[in-house]
């Protein structure tokens, strides 16, 4: 919910052209057959745990009130992501989205202990230590029982996100991990613990950043598989490419296109790893922003096409267990202030919201 936008380790400033022409795409049932629609997946709730066999699929969390979070559960939205706050403000809301029967991806941050950050980085309550952490972690998992899936950090690489007791190295993020798990598994044995808080599995070792590969890389060479269950993905393309397209920069990838790119890349970190995988951000805007012009040429149309090209490369890993798209609705926070959502601000469905919903039905 304080996500400060999705980042990128291709940055759009990388991109030195527009992205091709896109085809148009059509999607049946845009608004026309929204009602039927809805009726259509009220009675098929996604499950309140994963079971073998089963994918996860989510949207990352925006501030609702009860009867905007039953409207989503009615749309089939049965799981969220949201960065844990100990509040009785936020206590509040995490006990309408259990009375909403929505699941709940727990993140505990830098809003877990208090700390305040903007898009240039922590500004309030930002030398907090590891005893800190932990008395945090401790109430947050007897605050909100009905957790039971704990993403431990969100972007741990990232500078804006780095304060307190968690710096630049992965060491001080595997200890931040360690005792985060020994706590949450001493709570409820049968949680589960997301590490990695969401590396870039575009920069996996491939040429263009390998810095988040080379993070997790060193954080496993810590020990950190002993202390997490899976790990916690964000799949971007730049905000502007489908996966079948080829980047205008691939002289840095070499001629591949953005799917092929996301395939190597997903087996590295299944090869390092040996976890299962949960994509908990992932998305393309449905329009441009002003502030970055034609470059995206991006279309509710458009964000459709991006949903089922990846979802069905996604699908196809069977160690991918979890899919989040970013975000439900409306802009997502400066300086982006671009659509992520699969919901117009009004919670009417977009294109991608019904490609969305038939991949998640087919798991239902």
């Amino acid at each position: 919910m304080a996500r400060m936008g999705p980042r990128h380790k291709i940055t759009l400033g990388a991109i030195a052209v527009a992205a091709a022409a896109i085809a148009a795409y059509v999607v049946l049932g845009y608004y026309g057959q929204h009602a039927a629609a809805v009726a259509s997946i009220a009675n098929n709730p996604l499950p309140a745990r994963q079971t073998a066999g089963t994918v996860v699929f989510g949207v990352d969390g925006v501030p609702m009130n009860y009867s905007r979070m039953v409207q989503a559960k009615s749309y089939g939205i049965g799981w969220t992501r949201s960065d844990i706050r100990l509040s009785p403000s936020f206590a509040a809301y995490m006990r309408n989205l259990s009375l909403s029967g929505t699941n709940v991806v727990g993140i505990l941050d830098y809003d877990t202990v208090g700390a305040m950050i903007n898009s240039n980085g922590c500004f309030s309550n930002c030398t907090w230590n590891m005893g800190a952490w932990n008395s945090s972690v401790h109430a947050a998992v007897s605050e909100y029982p009905q957790v039971h899936v704990w993403e431990i950090w969100n972007e741990p690489q990232i500078p804006k996100y780095q304060d307190g007791a968690l710096n630049s190295s992965p060491y001080s993020y595997y200890l931040l991990l360690r005792a985060a798990y020994g706590i949450i598994k001493a709570h409820n044995a049968s949680d589960t613990v997301l590490c990695l808080g969401g590396d870039n599995p575009y920069s996996g070792g491939l040429g263009a950043d390998p810095y988040d590969y080379q993070w997790a890389q060193a954080l496993w060479a810590y020990g950190a598989a002993e202390y997490c269950d899976a790990v916690s993905l964000h799949v971007y393309s730049a905000f502007t490419y489908l996966m079948s397209q080829t980047p205008s920069y691939q002289g840095i990838y070499g001629n591949q296109t953005i799917g092929e790119i996301l395939n190597s890349s997903l087996a590295q970190y299944e090869n390092l790893t040996g976890k299962p995988i949960w994509i908990t951000e992932v998305g393309i805007p449905s329009g441009n922003n002003q502030s970055y012009g034609n470059l995206l040429n991006d279309t509710p149309q458009k964000q459709a096409e991006f949903v089922n090209q990846t979802f069905t490369a996604l699908l196809s890993k069977p160690y991918v267990r979890a899919i989040f798209w970013y975000h439900m609705y409306g802009y997502s926070s400066p300086p982006y202030n671009i659509d992520f959502g699969l919901f117009t601000p009004g919670m009417a469905p977009k294109p991608a919201y019904y490609a969305f919903r038939s991949f998640a039905a087919q798991q239902g």
